[in-house]
C-alpha cells in the first residue's frame, strides 16, 4: 500500500505506537537495567563487547534481551498472522498482550527482577511486529535509523533538485517526533513516579487495542465482513 493510500488510523496509530516505544525504552533505560529494549543494534554491539572483555554475565543478559525482542516479534506474527497491513487483523488483541506484558514488566522490575526488562524489550518485538513492510512504505515504531536514514537521503535528493515523496517525509517526521517526545514523558514520569511510569504506555496500548477492536466490530456490523489493505 502506497504512502497516499494510508488510512487515517495507520498514520494515527503509527505516531501513538511510536511514542509509546519511547516512552518505554526511556523508563527502562533510566531503571536499574540502564538498557534499551526498543531495538537490537545497539544491544548486539554491547554484547559483543562484552564478551570481548571476558564479560560473559553481561553478556548473557544482553542476549536474553535480544531473544525476547525476536520473541516478541514471532509472537506478532502468530497473532496477526499476516506481514501486510490489514484493517481486520487481530492487532487489538495483539495490543492487549502488549499491555499486560508492559504491566508484568514493571511488576518484576518493582521486585528488582532483570526479567522485567526482557518483558519490556518483547512488548517491543511485538508491536514492532504489528506494522511492518507494505509495498514501499516501511513504518517502524520502535527504532529510528532506517527514518533518519530514509529522511537524509531524501534532503539529499531535494539539494539535487529532484522532487521527493512529501508524504512520506511527513510522516517520517512525525514518527521520529513521536520516539522523541515519548523519551522525554518517560523520562520525566520515571523521575516523578518510578517503576509505575509503565503503566502509562501499558494503559495507551491496552485501550488503543480496545478502541481498535470496538472499531473493527463495528465496521463488521455495518458493512459485513471486512479487510482493508493489501
Amino acid at each position: 500500500m502506497a504512502i497516499r493510500k494510508l488510512p487515517t488510523w495507520v498514520w494515527f496509530g503509527g505516531v501513538l505506537l511510536t511514542c509509546n516505544a519511547g516512552m518505554v525504552n526511556a523508563i527502562v533505560f533510566m531503571s536499574f537495567a540502564r538498557q534499551s529494549v526498543t531495538h537490537v543494534t545497539g544491544s548486539i554491539t554491547l554484547a559483543g563487547s562484552a564478551l570481548a572483555q571476558g564479560q560473559f554475565n553481561d553478556a548473557m543478559h544482553l542476549a536474553f534481551v535480544i531473544l525476547s525482542f525476536f520473541l516478541g516479534s514471532v509472537l506478532s506474527g502468530i497473532i496477526t498472522r499476516g506481514s501486510k497491513l490489514r484493517l481486520g487483523r487481530r492487532y487489538g488483541f495483539a495490543l492487549l498482550v502488549e499491555s499486560l506484558m508492559l504491566v508484568a514488566s514493571m511488576l518484576l522490575f518493582k521486585d528488582g527482577m532483570a526479567a522485567g526488562k526482557y518483558l519490556a524489550s518483547m512488548a517491543c518485538g511485538l508491536q514492532n511486529g504489528m506494522l511492518t513492510t507494505f509495498s514501499s512504505a516501511i513504518i517502524r515504531t520502535t527504532h529510528l535509523t532506517g527514518m533518519v536514514t530514509d529522511l537524509g537521503t531524501k534532503i539529499g535528493h531535494w539539494m539535487t533538485g529532484k522532487t521527493i515523496d512529501k508524504r512520506r517525509f511527513f510522516l517520517y517526521v512525525l514518527l521520529i517526533c513521536g520516539f522523541f517526545t515519548g523519551a522525554i514523558t518517560g523520562s520525566l514520569m520515571f523521575s516523578r513516579i518510578g517503576y509505575n511510569a509503565l503503566m502509562v504506555p501499558a494503559m495507551v496500548t491496552g485501550f488503543t487495542g480496545i478502541l481498535y477492536t470496538y472499531y473493527v466490530n463495528h465496521l463488521r456490523k455495518t458493512n459485513g465482513s471486512i479487510m482493508i489493505g493489501e
